[in-house]
């Protein structure tokens, strides 16, 4: 074979190794980042208390820095594996660029209103903090849900936090394109799962995974829809399809209710 007939077969033969999710990447650069938040606090009286901070004084801080909608998310947990997040508050925030959410607490620190409505947390010691420990994680939208969505609820709004995790990076990129392009997020939109993001986490704990999020009318709904999706039979078809096997060997499901607050 000729050097120029080698070249051109080997880019040839590179092109139709390229997954699916590999050219999505090429595509994905306007796509929006989320972070996710988890504190952690003590009891449940710290729970409230930081709660109330989060909405009186987090939340309009953020804004101006042009971050919103802003959800700040409780725990529902009473399954028993989900106990662990009990003592958790969750805090949803959107950002269009990576800097934002770099510069995000440098801002907060900067921010005389914030530190004022905030004083409950800084006019403390280390002895009784507000909370114990926020954890991180900045997410990348997928490329068929690239930035935050908010439909409409009513005042019995729930929603579902969920936690996707894979053993190795080539299985969890597998779980994104069975959401992407396997099918399981337009089957969730037409069964009424409703998503408000999915994101990849690029940066934060529990590698590789993503978290998504789903919103309800109410806990009846949420419950109707996931009965529906579990027999449906796209999702039979879909579940044992051999490219997604042994995907999200892990998942955490939590239930969360929106803060007085929250604009989500």
């Amino acid at each position: 074979m000729k050097r120029r007939e080698f070249l051109t077969a080997s880019t040839a033969g590179l092109a139709a190794l390229a997954t699916p999710t590999t050219a999505m990447a090429q595509n994905q650069k306007n796509t929006e980042y989320i972070e996710v938040r988890k504190y952690t606090v003590a009891d449940e009286n710290k729970r409230n208390k930081l709660v109330e901070i989060l909405d009186a004084a987090l939340i309009p801080a953020l804004n101006r820095q042009g971050l919103k909608p802003v959800g700040v998310m409780i725990p529902d947990a009473k399954a028993e594996r989900e106990l662990k997040y009990a003592l958790n508050v969750f805090v949803v925030v959107p950002h269009k660029t990576t800097e934002t959410f770099v510069d995000v607490n440098a801002n907060l620190v900067a921010d005389t209103e914030y530190r004022k409505a905030a004083a409950p947390i800084f006019n403390t010691t280390s002895k009784d903090p507000v909370y114990t420990d926020c954890e991180t994680f900045l997410l990348r939208g997928f490329p068929t849900i690239p930035s935050m969505e908010t439909p409409k609820f009513g005042s019995d709004r729930v929603y579902q936090l969920r936690l996707y995790r894979s053993f190795n990076i080539e299985r969890n990129d597998a779980k994104v394109r069975m959401f992407d392009v396997g099918g399981e997020l337009p089957l969730f939109r037409e069964l009424g799962l409703n998503p408000i993001f999915f994101g990849n986490i690029v940066a934060g704990s529990r590698m590789p995974a993503f978290w998504y999020m789903l919103g309800f009318d109410s806990p009846e709904k949420r419950d109707e829809a996931w009965k529906t999706f579990v027999s449906h039979p796209k999702w039979q078809v879909l579940k044992n399809l051999p490219e997604y096997a042994d995907t999200a060997t892990e998942v955490d499901n939590i239930m969360v209710t929106p803060s007085p607050g929250s604009q989500l």
